[in-house]
């Protein structure tokens, strides 16, 4: 686009004097090569216009100049109604982007709110998450306890009933066959001396007993008699003091209702923990989500901003080039349209009604035939 000039000759066109009126033609002139949305052949049409026509004060132009000056200004005012209309547009477009601006910084406020509660909403997941697997901890802590619970009951249980139950073979049956000398004795002493280094005897009588249960029932003699005696009377003593396994079958019933607990205790807090992983995972990506909206919408505004800056822009050079015209050429036209000095209104009435007269007589001339007159 051509740029119109800013117009320093206005203060010398309001000064009165010739030379001010020669700047204000100047200036005119200058304005003519730089009007907008006029075509070359327009342009020297309007310099020949302005030339013939606005040089000359008022009162002394003839008919034909005085169109031509009409003509010349009208294509000033049309000029200064595009700038206007310009000008309007920038400002309508500026307005738009202020109010779109204004949207986007809605927008982003919005979208840092939603980051925030996304954040906090993360913290509270994540404060679920940690004490919900905490308790899961503390469950399968208590869990393995109660396990490890069970299984000593249900050692002590086996150990007890084991025990029982060979200390009762061996009173019941081994030890009468071994001192009666059945055939089968000497199986019945390697079970006696298999179960007598296990339990809790005195050392002299579990050596004595060693050498004793080997020997035949020929080769006994009375020590050994005596000793395979007072070892069958210990391990009789050792069969009535071994509690009942009752109250190990008792423990482990409650051991094992324990355990039941324990693990459904757990179960629930695996859930629960599950629970609580799945909704930290979910909120975690609703703050990736949050985030990435946050990011479009400063994008958003940062565009906005910067059409509204451009808009701003526009506007400000469209109002600038107005100013500039207004103060200038269409200054200038005002000055070159006043009467000269030496004015008189008299005169100035007559020529009119002698211009009246011509124009009856020959007809208005046109623009076509100023221009061609001209």
């Amino acid at each position: 686009r051509r740029s119109l000039p800013s117009g320093p000759n206005k203060k010398h066109c309001l000064e009165g004097s010739e030379p001010s009126r020669e700047r204000c033609m100047a200036d005119v002139e200058q304005a003519v090569d730089k009007l907008l949305d006029v075509s070359e052949s327009g342009r020297q049409l309007l310099r020949l216009l302005v030339r013939k026509s606005m040089r000359i004060c008022p009162e002394e132009r003839h008919r034909f100049q005085t169109l031509g000056a009409e003509l010349a200004k009208e294509a000033f005012h049309d000029s200064q109604k595009n700038l206007r209309m310009t000008c309007q547009k920038a400002a309508e477009e500026a307005e738009k982007f202020q109010s779109f601006t204004k949207d986007r910084t809605k927008e982003l406020q919005d979208a840092k709110e939603g980051f925030s509660g996304a954040i906090a909403a993360f913290r509270s997941a994540k404060t679920a998450f940690l004490q919900d697997n905490k308790i899961l901890q503390s469950k399968r802590k208590a869990l393995d306890e109660v396990e490890e619970e069970l299984n000593r009951h249900r050692s002590k249980l086996a150990e007890v009933a084991g025990c029982k139950e060979e200390l009762q073979l061996a009173v019941e049956r081994r030890m009468p066959a071994i001192l009666e000398g059945s055939s089968d004795f000497l199986s019945h002493a390697e079970a006696v001396l298999q179960l007598i280094g296990r339990i809790k005897l005195e050392d002299s009588l579990k050596d004595a007993a060693s050498s004793s249960l080997k020997m035949t029932p020929e080769k006994r003699g009375p020590f050994d008699k005596a000793t395979l005696e007072q070892l069958s009377g210990a391990l009789s003593k050792l069969l009535e003091a071994i509690p009942s396994a009752e109250a190990e079958r008792l423990a482990v019933q409650d051991a094992e209702a324990a355990r039941e607990i324990a693990s459904e205790a757990f179960a629930d807090a695996r859930h629960s923990q599950a629970r609580s992983a799945h909704c930290l995972r979910l909120a975690e990506i609703e703050v990736r989500e949050a985030q990435s909206a946050e990011g479009l919408a400063t994008e958003s505004l940062n565009d906005a901003e910067q059409e509204l800056a451009k808009s701003e822009g526009q506007l400000k050079a469209a109002g600038g080039i107005l100013k500039a015209f207004e103060e200038g050429p269409m200054t200038s036209l005002e000055v070159l349209d006043r009467p000269g000095p030496g004015f008189d209104a008299s005169k100035s009435e007559c020529r009119k009604v002698q211009d009246t007269h011509d124009q009856m007589s020959s007809g208005v001339p046109t623009p076509v035939r100023s221009a061609s007159v001209l």
